[in-house]
């Protein structure tokens, strides 16, 4: 029971990460692909 509990959560956390670094890259290209957020979308390039 720990055991399966454990990956699941940890797959829940991976899942969650990704999500929401994709869903912020998405929204900060989305509302102005010039300048958004120059000093944080730099060094994720």
């Amino acid at each position: 029971m720990p055991d399966f509990l454990r990956k699941f959560i940890g797959l829940l956390l991976i899942f969650a990460a990704v999500g929401v670094a994709s869903c912020q890259a998405l929204v900060a290209s989305c509302s102005s692909p010039a300048n958004a957020l120059p000093t944080v979308s730099a060094p994720l390039r």
